[in-house]
């Protein structure tokens, strides 16, 4: 009986990691940037000042979330590339 509870548990457990490993590249990032918008004219200098201060902004907010996406992406290459060294080791010293 304790043996097919925990069996129970143990499925039940895998599959809530399954899912969660799932979801959890379900959806693609976006940036949270505020995108500024030009006006029609400018009337006076601070207000062209202003504009290319938001257009900076906005270009450092876009640069540092693709840098964070490069980052990421760098970790998931490692982490595969550290399980094929892993299998390979398995495999050089369990295997021959």
């Amino acid at each position: 009986m304790k043996n097919t509870v925990n069996k129970k548990l143990l499925i039940g457990l895998s599959l809530s990691a399954i899912s969660l490993v799932a979801y959890a590249d379900m959806f693609t990032p976006s940036s949270s940037c505020f995108k500024p918008s030009k006006p029609y004219q400018f009337n006076f200098q601070w207000e062209v000042d202003n504009w290319n201060d938001e257009v900076s902004n906005y270009k450092s907010c876009i640069s540092d979330f693709v840098d964070e996406q490069n980052r990421a992406a760098a970790n998931h290459q490692q982490a595969a590339s550290d399980a094929i060294d892993e299998w390979n080791s398995f495999v050089q010293y369990e295997l021959n």
